[in-house]
Order: structure tokens, then sequence, then C-alpha cells
């Protein structure tokens, strides 16, 4: 009797399984024909409906291509942060944190690039995706910081990109497909947020629903109660006038100070520079607001440098100046210098010193100045009776010192 009611039961349990969980044909993939086998091998990546071509597509997937400083990273099933990797995978769900004077560049998509400043933290929420739409929705949640980046839709679906903010929402969009769309987003100290578009547009939703939406020409300030929305036309970029581009600075122990300028906005209230070790801004020296329209800096090490500028009209932010790179060279070589030994007697009088020094050197016999001619050196020497100590010195423009000592006997 037990086993029969055993019997039973499992008999229908399998009937339950069977309607409940239905199985179908298995699909199989042919690894040397099917476009799916690269999506099939690569882990956690997302997979929407593009509806325009019936395909299937990666929605999300992300890459940490670069770090300054202290970045730290948590996926999304992890509780603790750990500290970020170049080449760490992004996905949905997953967080990251920069600290201060800490930068990280990221790739979404392979097509379009997002760069966190000092102390800002966001997490990549992407949105579910509807098949019924074409667009290539994509969403993160930002609480602090600054987030800018240039994204792409490379020629695929229209792109869609929202921004969770502490106060409000931001949708941003090319103007047409196949655009780009260009941004800079800060939670500001007063914790007010702005958005700045450089390409596309933005469509900012305020916690009461409101909407408003603004173009590359403008900037949007959001109270911090979600409540107000100012915009404004964003300042023109500043004009850069020196250093020139591509100008080296050599020093020798201690670096020179090196002048910033640019012209002044009339209707900028200040100015927003950025000096950085690397094209993409992300190894930052210097990222100050600035009164005046002069930036002075005495402690830029060796290396090569890029720099911008940006016009500020309260919270809002202009484009970039045109970026400007500067080369910063510490040289300890000493310049050359090559004097013609004298005869072991020389008559005293006038005798003819010659020797070979850099173009460039500024040359001293006994602590005077004296001429050469392209780094030839011809110098008339009065001689004494008896021995004669003559100096002969080469100066760089530095301060690096050659000097070679001659004893010179005259009768």
């Amino acid at each position: 009797m037990v086993a029969g009611c055993i019997l039973v039961f499992f008999g229908f349990l399998m009937v339950l399984i069977r309607v409940f969980f239905p199985s179908g044909t298995s699909l199989h993939v042919d690894p040397a024909t099917s476009i799916l086998t690269d999506i099939f091998r690569s882990e956690q990546v997302e997979l929407g409906l593009n509806a325009k071509d019936a395909a299937l597509e990666p929605l999300f997937e992300g890459e940490i291509l670069k770090i300054q400083r202290h970045v730290q990273h948590r996926s999304a099933n992890a509780l603790a942060w750990i500290d970020a990797d170049v080449g760490d995978r992004i996905v949905r769900n997953d967080a990251v944190q920069t600290f201060s004077r800490s930068t990280a560049v990221m790739v979404l998509n392979q097509d379009s690039q997002l760069t966190m400043g000092p102390n800002s933290l966001i997490v990549f929420n992407q949105q579910v995706a509807d098949p019924f739409l074409t667009e290539q929705n994509t969403a993160l949640v930002m609480s602090a910081g600054e987030l800018s980046g240039k994204l792409s839709s490379a020629g695929k679906s229209p792109l869609r990109f929202d921004v969770k903010l502490p106060n409000s929402e931001v949708v941003l969009q090319p103007r047409t497909t196949g655009d780009d769309v260009g941004f800079l987003i800060t939670v500001n100290d007063d914790e007010s947020t702005t958005v700045n578009v450089h390409e596309g547009t933005a469509q900012i939703i305020a916690r009461d629903g409101a909407r408003k939406t603004i173009d590359e020409h403008q900037s949007v300030t959001i109270d911090p109660s979600g409540s107000e929305l100012q915009v404004i036309t964003r300042s023109r970029a500043p004009k850069t006038t020196g250093p020139a581009n591509d100008m080296a600075v050599t020093y020798r122990n201690v670096p020179q100070q090196v002048q910033f300028t640019w012209n002044e906005n009339a209707d900028a209230d200040r100015y927003h520079i950025v000096i950085a070790r690397d094209r993409e801004f992300s190894d930052r020296v210097v990222d100050d607001d600035v009164v005046g329209t002069t930036f002075t800096h005495s402690a830029l090490g060796a290396g090569t440098y890029y720099w911008f500028v940006r016009s500020r009209v309260g919270w809002s932010q202009s484009d970039r100046s045109t970026v400007r790179r500067l080369h910063m060279t510490q040289d300890l070589v000493p310049p050359a210098l090559e004097v013609d030994p004298p005869p072991d007697t020389i008559q005293a009088g006038t005798w003819r010193l010659h020797g070979r020094t850099d173009e460039e050197a500024i040359v001293f016999i006994d602590e005077a100045p004296i001429e050469h001619q392209s780094g030839r050196i011809d110098h008339a020497v009065e001689l004494r009776p008896g021995a004669n100590l003559i100096v002969v010195k080469a100066v760089d423009d530095v301060g690096n010192l050659s000097y070679v000592p001659l004893l010179v006997n005259a009768k």
C-alpha cells in the first residue's frame, strides 16, 4: 500500500511538471556558422531584441579602460567593495566609485565612453528592453560627483541613455539616429545637480513630473528639492592664449613657474581649468575653479601635460577650450666645453685662447663673459710673466655648468 501511494504521488508530480514547465526543441548552435557564437561565449552579457532587424544584440556591456589613484568596484551579486582594475567587466547592477583626486574611464557597448570625476558614485542599472521599441535603452544611477562622456549608437538602433539623479532624471538622446551625445553632469556642493549638453539633447524630469528639454547650447540646474529647473544658455568656451601649444619648458633642479592664460568671456563669473598627464584627462594634476584669466603653476615635474579651460556661469559650464599640450623637461646635462691646451711655455703678453662649446651656452673667462661665434671660442688673454691660472666656464640657459682650468706659464 505504501509503495502504491508513492507511485501515485510521483505520477501526479510528473503531470504537474509537464503542465507548468513544458519542454520543447532545444536550441542547437553550429559554432562554424552561427552569428550567436561570440555572444554565447561571453559571460554576463545581457541580450535584447533590436526590433529594426529582429537580431539579437548585447544591450549593455562595459569595461574599465583607465584608472587613476583610488577607484573601487562592486559587482551586482557582491556585498563588499574591491579595488577596481583596468579590464574589469561592468554589467547590470554593478557599481563604481572614485575617491579624492581619482578618476575612471569606461567604455560601454564598444562605442561609448564615460569618465567619472573625483568623489563620484554610479550604479549601472540597465532598463529592461522593450522588444516593441527600437531604442537602445540604458540607464545608470548617479548619486555623487561628476560624470561626462560621449555616447554613440554607431549606426545601430536609436540611442537613449537615462541617468537617475538624487533629485531628478535625465534622458540623453541624439538629435538624429547615428549622431553622438556629449554631456557633463555634476552633483553640486549644495546638493543641486547640473546637466550640460555638448551634443544632442537632454530631457529633464523633475520629481513632480515637470519636464524640460535642452540642447547643446544650454544647461539646466535642478535645485536640491527637485522642483525648480533653471535653464540658461551656456557661456562660450574661452580662447586659450598661453603657453603656446607644444611649448617646451626646460628646468634644472626646480620646475619653472608656468602661467596659463586665456581670453575673458564677458558673461562668465569664473573659469575651470583642468591640467592632466593624459589626453583623456583622467590623470589630473589640476582640476580647479579660477577667478580671472590667469593660473600659475610652479610644481609641474618632467613630462607631457594637456590642459583646457571652461567658462562658468553659476553651476553651468561651457564646452572645453582648445586642448593644448605642454612639455616639461628636466635638464641635468652640462654644456660641452673643450679648450685647446696651451704650449709648455708662452711669451708673456697677448695670447689667443681657442675652444668649442654649445651654440646656446654663455662662456666666461675668469668670471667675465665673452663672445663666441656659434660655439667657437677665440678670445685674447693677457698673460703675466710666470704662472697664470685661467678658468673657462660654459653655462646653459637652465644653469648647468662646465668648466676647464688652465695653468699657463709665460716668460
